[in-house]
This record gives C-alpha cells, sequence and structure tokens, in this order.
C-alpha cells in the first residue's frame, strides 16, 4: 500500500511551532506565507519565529527527481495566552490542514466543553469527544465550509460572567425547568473555517500564478424577526404584540430590525471603507392585534470604527446596542472585530445574544453573497444576555 504524504504530528508551544510528515522518499521544501523556510531531507520542521498577531500558512513540497511529487498547506497560529474576559475563540489555536489524500481540523480544547458537533458545508456529520476531525471524502475540486460547534452551560463559563447573572440563570431555570421546548442556559461556541478548492490550493509555490487580488468587497450584517406577529413578553407593556419581519434567511431580505452594511476597495496599494447603519419599523398593536403605533429605533446605537492595520488590509469593529423604541427592553446586542486582506484572507470573530435571528455575509468582487454566520432566535426573552450567548468565529483558508 502507499504511504500518503500527510502530517504525522504538530505540536503548538508559547514559543515555537513543530511539525513531522510522513518520509515518502526524495527531499521537502518548507515555506511560510510563500517565502521558503526550510528545505532538506529531514520529515521535520520547527518554526521559533511567531506573529500571535494573525494566522499564518506553511506549504510543505515533496521533491523528487528535480519535480513537485506532493504538497501539504498548513493554517494555523500561534498559541498566546488569553485573558480572563476575552472572546473564547479569538486567540484559539485552530489549525487546518490540506493534503491530497484529506483535510484535517484540529483546535484547542474549549474551558468546559466536552463535546463537538461537526458540520459540512452546513450539513450535520457527527458528534465528536475529540479536538480533530478528518475528511477523506470531500472532492479536490469543492471549496468546503467546516464549522465546529459546542456549548457550555452557563453555570460553568466564566467568559462575561459574573455571579448576578449565574444568580439569574438559576431562576431562569427555576421559572421555566428545563424540557424539550425550553433551552437551558448556556454558551454556544461555533467556528467555521472555508478551505479552498485543494486542485487550487496544493499547487507547488513556483507554479503558483498570482494571486487575483481583490478589488472590492462588501459586508452585511442583519438582525431580523422571523415571526409576522410575535407577543411583547413585558406584560406591563400596553405594547401586547409587534409586527416581526416575516422571513426567513436572505441576505437580500428587504424587511428587517437592524442592517449594517459595509464596503470598501483596494486601489493603488491602500484601502478605503464605508458604511451605511439602518434600522426597520417597529410597530406596535394592542391585545386584540390592531395597529397601536409605530417609530424607528435610533441608529446612534451601532458603532463602526475602522482599525489600524496595513494598507492592504482592512480591520473594523462593530458595537450594536439597539433597543425597541416603543417599550422599555433590552437590546439587540452583538460585537464583532473583522480582518480582511487584498488576497481574499478572512478571520471575523464576534459574539451577540440569542434573539432576534442573526445573519451575515459577505461577497468579493462581483461574488455572490457567501454566509458567513447565521443563527435563529431563542425568543426574546434571550436578549437579556442572562440566558447565554452566542460567540463565533469565521476564517478562510485559501
Amino acid at each position: 500500500m502507499e504511504k500518503l504524504f500527510e502530517i504525522q504530528q504538530m505540536d503548538h508551544s508559547m514559543d515555537d511551532i513543530s511539525f513531522t510528515w510522513s518520509d515518502t522518499g526524495g527531499y521537502y521544501r518548507v515555506y511560510k506565507n510563500d517565502r521558503q523556510v526550510y528545505e532538506g531531507t529531514a520529515p521535520k520542521f520547527t518554526d521559533g519565529q511567531l506573529d500571535p498577531s494573525h494566522p499564518f500558512q506553511y506549504t510543505v513540497e515533496r521533491v523528487e527527481e528535480g519535480r513537485v511529487r506532493d504538497v501539504i498547506v498548513i493554517q494555523t497560529s500561534a498559541l498566546t495566552e488569553v485573558q480572563e474576559d476575552e472572546h473564547p475563540l479569538q486567540r484559539l489555536v485552530i489549525t487546518t490542514i490540506a493534503a491530497s489524500s484529506q483535510i484535517a481540523l484540529s483546535w484547542e480544547w474549549i474551558k468546559d466543553v466536552e463535546k463537538f458537533d461537526i458540520y459540512r458545508n452546513g450539513q450535520y456529520l457527527e458528534t465528536i469527544a475529540d479536538n480533530r476531525f478528518i475528511d477523506r471524502e470531500v472532492s479536490s475540486s469543492e471549496s468546503v465550509v467546516y464549522s465546529v460547534s459546542a456549548t457550555c452551560p452557563l453555570i460553568d463559563s466564566n467568559q462575561k460572567m459574573n455571579i448576578s447573572k449565574s444568580i439569574a440563570s438559576k431562576v431562569y431555570e427555576v421559572i421555566m425547568p428545563p424540557n424539550p421546548n425550553n433551552k437551558p442556559t448556556e454558551e454556544v461556541y461555533t467556528f467555521s473555517v472555508r478551505v479552498k478548492q485543494r486542485d487550487q490550493l496544493l499547487t507547488p509555490i513556483a507554479d503558483r500564478k498570482k494571486i487575483n487580488k481583490v478589488k472590492q468587497w462588501k459586508f452585511r450584517y442583519t438582525t431580523f424577526l422571523k415571526e409576522d406577529i410575535i407577543k411583547n413578553p413585558n406584560l406591563f407593556s400596553p405594547i401586547s404584540y409587534f409586527t416581526g419581519d416575516d422571513r426567513d434567511f436572505n441576505p437580500e431580505g428587504k424587511s428587517f430590525r437592524t442592517r449594517v452594511d459595509i464596503e470598501g476597495q483596494f486601489v493603488a496599494g491602500d484601502s478605503t471603507l464605508q458604511f451605511t447603519k439602518a434600522t426597520g419599523p417597529t410597530i406596535g398593536m394592542n391585545y386584540m392585534k390592531r395597529y397601536k403605533r409605530h417609530d424607528h429605533a435610533s441608529v446612534d446605537g451601532i458603532e463602526i470604527e475602522r482599525l489600524e492595520g496595513k494598507s492592504t488590509e482592512v480591520h473594523f469593529a462593530i458595537n450594536h446596542d439597539v433597543g425597541n423604541p416603543l417599550t422599555a427592553s433590552p437590546p439587540i446586542h452583538y460585537e464583532l472585530k473583522a480582518h480582511l486582506d487584498q488576497n481574499g484572507n478572512l478571520d471575523l470573530v464576534g459574539y451577540h445574544n440569542d434573539a432576534p435571528h442573526h445573519e451575515i455575509y459577505l461577497a468579493l468582487d462581483d461574488e455572490d453573497w457567501r454566509s458567513v454566520h447565521r443563527t435563529e432566535s431563542e425568543g426574546l426573552a434571550y436578549l437579556t444576555g442572562v440566558l447565554g450567548d452566542n460567540y463565533w468565529r469565521y476564517m478562510t483558508c485559501n
């Protein structure tokens, strides 16, 4: 049986990253972000020059008789210390390994998480009790998105956690004991990696055509209510019902609670960014579901900031707190940080309450919208954040 050219072991420490691969003959070259860092016959490499600010990519080539016979691509990041109140996925080391025979994912353990649900292109595959997954069934001509999702009981989580939040979550479970219709109080963690077609990704460095640089991009974050009519959970309000947006996930959906559109261009070694903020009408009804009044929430609760970075990169952050203009209620809250470069590499990380529906899309140049993150509402009671937050991250491996 022919020996497969694959990564055998990979180790991260605070000082370096080391990995070994199967010795299938010939000699080997290792590149880091397209710059050669090793050549030799030993099937191993150690990198002590680590930049913790962004993920990076290694390419391992097996050379025999002067020709590159096999290629492996590894995307990973440096191991760093996580601060107590930091987003739990912000610095999580997520490693993607693409070889001709497989795509492998591995990740750091998340505190108090015991199992992970694995999805490929949105379809559930399996639940595992390990922090690694190997796929040998996907076509090399297909780009694929892997998502790894996990939950942690809120009482066990120290993310954005304090005593009052813990007590409130326990009170909620006393009032509404867990049953098939009531979601338990928990934090949700999901990260996704979009892997480029391997018949393009695993091209030898010398043969790679010049990458078509991204010229323009657009980003859209929308919150909406799926229902046509929704009951107000505030029993003391004169507004008994609200109209919803009466739709499902759709990047072009016309009705919404809030929407942020950001777009930009990479021009002559520089980059631009512009944005719009909007809120949809809030329409209140009485107990007979007849119109009572309407208003628009202010967009002042949506803060968008461009962060410092290289001219060929775009970094921005969104802090979103938009309330109901007709009645006292917790605001729709989310936070997001995004990094995009001219080569189309993406790293987005954020969190939000589990209400209402959230949908995030991105498009590069003339491509259609691609889904980055979508979650369904668990009910307006989840606007409080007391019942747990949804943490997510989206990356590409190009």
